[in-house]
C-alpha cells in the first residue's frame, strides 16, 4: 500500500505541474502566479487528506470545515481545467498544424480556464443540491406474480465526511423513505473516514426501513478506513451486510434471493474478504428472481455465469462531472445506468453523494428506484 500511495503522489505531482504550466499559458500576464495557484490547490488537497486521516484538525471545527470546502471547490476547478486544457492543447495543435486557425488556437488556453471556472461553479451547485430520484423499470420475462411491482431503492457511494454532512444524509433518508420501497440496497462507500469520526454524520441512515430489509455490501473506501468497523456500524444502523452471502426472501408466495459480494480490494485488507461469487450465489438456485449487490460493475461477467438476474452496482460515479464523464467508459464497460449482459440486467448508480471535489456538473447524484415488471 505504501508503494501504491507513493505512485499516486508522484502522478498527482506530475498532473499538478502539467496543469500549472497550462494555467501559466492561460494567464500570460502573471504566469508564475497561475503556476503557483495550481500547485497550491493540489498541495492543499493532499495536505487536507493527510490532516483528515491523522485527525490533525478537529472534524467538527469551523476551521476544518472551511478548509474542507475550500480544497473541495478548488479541486473541482483544478480537475476540470486539467481535462479541458488537455483537450484545448490537442485542439490547438490540430488548428495550428492542419487548418488556418492559429489565432483561434492561441485563445484556447484562456477559454479552457474560463470554462473550467464556470463548470466548477455550476457543478458545485448541483453537488450541494443533492441527489435526484431516477425511476427505472426492469422488464422480466416469466416474472413470478408475487414479485411483479417489487420496488428496490438503491443508494451508493454516499461518501459521508469531508463536505457531506449530517443534513445531506438526512435529506437522502427522507427521500428514500418517501418512495416506499419494498427493499433497500446500499452498494458500498458509505463514508470517507473512521467510524469514530463519522458516526454522527451517518446516524440518520438508521431510519432507512423497508418490508424486505436493508442490505449492504462493502465498497473499496470502507477498506481504506477499517472495513470491519464499518461492517459493524452497518449492522448497528439496521443494515444486513452481505459478505459473499445471500438471503432468501418471500413476497406474494414467490421467492427472492438477495446476495452480495465484497469489494475487489477486500482481500488485500481483511483476510477472507476477497469476493467469492460462488459462495454468494449458494442457496439461490431454486428462487424465482436473484439480485446481486456488488460495489463494482466489473462483477457482471461472473454474476451472469452464477445465474443472477439483476446486479446493482456503483463505484464509477458516472465520471462524477463533465468532462471527466466523457472518458469513464474507457475504464468501465458498465459505467452508468441500465445495461444488459445476456440474461443479466445491470444497473450502475452514479453515486448518491460525491468524492473529492464538490462537483457534479451534468452528472447529478442519484437515488434509484427500480421496479420489476412483466416483460
Amino acid at each position: 500500500m505504501k508503494n501504491r500511495l507513493l505512485i499516486i503522489l508522484c502522478v498527482a505531482a506530475l498532473l499538478g505541474l502539467y496543469a500549472g504550466m497550462n494555467a501559466a499559458e492561460a494567464v500570460p500576464a502573471h504566469p508564475w502566479a497561475a503556476l503557483a495557484c495550481s500547485v497550491l490547490i493540489l498541495a492543499l488537497f493532499i495536505g487536507w487528506q493527510i490532516a483528515y486521516r491523522y485527525e490533525i484538525l478537529g472534524e467538527n471545527s469551523s476551521g476544518a470545515r472551511a478548509l474542507a470546502w475550500a480544497t473541495s471547490v478548488g479541486m473541482g476547478a483544478w480537475a476540470t481545467f486539467l481535462i479541458l486544457s488537455a483537450l484545448a492543447g490537442a485542439a490547438g495543435f490540430f488548428l495550428s498544424e492542419f487548418v488556418r486557425g492559429s489565432l483561434l488556437a492561441r485563445g484556447l488556453p484562456e477559454a479552457a480556464l474560463a470554462a473550467a471556472l464556470v463548470l466548477a461553479l455550476l457543478g458545485l451547485g448541483q453537488a450541494v443540491a443533492g441527489p435526484r430520484i431516477v425511476e427505472v423499470q426492469i422488464p422480466v420475462q416469466g416474472l413470478a406474480a408475487g414479485l411483479s411491482g417489487l420496488r428496490v431503492a438503491q443508494i451508493s457511494d454516499l461518501h459521508a465526511g469531508h463536505t457531506i454532512e449530517r443534513s445531506y444524509v438526512e435529506g437522502i433518508v427522507r427521500r428514500v423513505m418517501g418512495l416506499k420501497p419494498d427493499l433497500i440496497a446500499v452498494t458500498g462507500d458509505i463514508a470517507d473516514g473512521t467510524v469514530a469520526q463519522l458516526s454522527r454524520r451517518v446516524g440518520p441512515l438508521a431510519d432507512l426501513r423497508a418490508p424486505l430489509g436493508v442490505y449492504y455490501v462493502t465498497g473499496n473506501h470502507e477498506y481504506y478506513w477499517n472495513a470491519l468497523e464499518w461492517v459493524q456500524k452497518a449492522r448497528e444502523l439496521g443494515f444486513a451486510p452481505l459478505l459473499n452471502q445471500g438471503r432468501v426472501l418471500e413476497r406474494g408466495g414467490a421467492k427472492l434471493f438477495v446476495a452480495g459480494v465484497t469489494d475487489d480490494f477486500g482481500g488485500a485488507f481483511v483476510p477472507g474478504h476477497a469476493p467469492d461469487m460462488a459462495k454468494a450465489s449458494r442457496g439461490g438456485e431454486a428462487c424465482d428472481f436473484r439480485i446481486l449487490l456488488a460495489h463494482r460493475p466489473g462483477a457482471a461477467a461472473p454474476a451472469e455465469r452464477a445465474g443472477f438476474d439483476l446486479q446493482l452496482s456503483g463505484h464509477t460515479h458516472g465520471g462524477q462531472f463533465f468532462p471527466a464523464s466523457l472518458f469513464i467508459r474507457l475504464f468501465h464497460r458498465y459505467a452508468r445506468g441500465l445495461s444488459r449482459r445476456g440474461r443479466l440486467w445491470i444497473y450502475v448508480n452514479p453515486g448518491t453523494g460525491y468524492w473529492g471535489p464538490a462537483h457534479r456538473f451534468a452528472v447529478p447524484a442519484e437515488i434509484t428506484l427500480l421496479t420489476l415488471t412483466q416483460a
